[in-house]
């Protein structure tokens, strides 16, 4: 992990079930990491998650007990607002779901914080232009979402995504911060509701509804499907990774024979030649016509594979 030398101070603004979690990640980078909740007991927790979720990393030999007793150090819970964001360089905001109080949190930091300071929301569902906009602020340029998932200690995916008035700068810069962290942050270039992932994440939930509903499935029906199926798959090769393997000639023909004309990314593809990674490209390029990629799915697999049957679960 690399720390930025030109952030020192860093707050999270709502330590609660994801902030935590985020402050863990900074603490284990060595910055000075202030987590605010607004009440003693709710700060109370946020430290002893904390220090359950650094125990973990120990115990899976990512840290030594003398280097998680060094990140829990970096932790410093408070009540007070001004006394976590006073000198921040970064600021990670994550309170309730709520586009009025986000609005009025980032109208305060805008004024209690250094100008040079960034100001991120961890918002699942609002966009910075929603946050910042007819707000008052006098730098919104310093403003962008640095949305994680959930554990934000175990998962890398921060989606960052700026507003109308967010400097490259900022999100430069934020990018910089996450991947010293060894987080995977992928900027998203169009503001929308739910950004990517939730979007993604909704679509399924959509489906799963309709099949419950219509008791076509039952809940441990859909969590089988998910976690002994393509869920586990999509680990190693996500959705465009599948198709490239599957290949993309495979889904033109299917899409054709059902009388459909197919989707045109697949369409200019296969009509080129690049048919995945047979050919050696598709959506990306196999120059070991991907050899690789499933030599290490295969390998997974069976790991989860021989865990199963040892746990009795198959």
């Amino acid at each position: 992990m690399k720390k930025c030398t030109d952030i020192n101070k860093v707050a999270i603004v709502g330590a609660g079930l994801m902030g935590y979690g985020i402050g863990v990640d900074f603490a284990r980078t060595g910055y000075e990491t202030w987590m605010y909740n607004t009440r003693e007991e709710t700060s109370h927790t946020a430290m002893e998650r904390a220090r359950e979720a650094l125990s973990l990393f120990v115990e899976a030999d990512m840290m030594s007990a003398a280097e998680a007793d060094a990140a829990y150090a970096h932790l410093h819970p408070t009540i007070h607002l001004e006394q976590a964001v006073e000198n921040a360089d970064y600021v990670s905001e994550s309170a309730l779901e709520s586009l009025s109080l986000k609005r009025q949190i980032f109208a305060d930091l805008d004024r209690l914080c250094p100008a040079s300071a960034i100001l991120t929301t961890n918002s699942s569902n609002f966009t910075t232009t929603s946050i910042v906009k007819e707000n008052r602020m006098d730098h919104p340029e310093r403003c962008c979402v640095a949305h994680y998932f959930q554990p934000p200690h175990l998962l890398p995916l921060v989606e960052v995504v700026g507003g109308e008035e967010t400097a490259q700068a900022t999100l430069d810069k934020t990018c910089e911060i996450l991947s010293g962290m060894q987080k995977k942050p992928v900027v998203i270039p169009v503001e929308v509701r739910g950004h990517a992932g939730n979007r993604i994440q909704s679509a399924i939930g959509r489906e799963i509804r309709y099949l419950v509903d219509n008791k076509i499935c039952t809940p441990e029906m859909i969590d089988d499907i998910i976690m002994y199926g393509f869920g586990r798959r999509m680990a190693n090769t996500g959705w465009f990774v599948r198709n490239d393997l599957i290949g993309l000639d495979f889904t033109y023909n299917a899409a054709k024979s059902a009388g459909a004309e197919p989707w045109e990314p697949f369409k200019e593809r296969v009509e080129r030649g690049d048919l995945g990674m047979k050919s050696g490209k598709g959506f990306y390029e196999w120059p070991d016509c991907g050899k690789a990629i499933n030599r290490k799915q295969n390998t997974d697999l069976l790991r989860y594979l021989k865990r199963d049957i040892e746990e009795g679960k198959l």
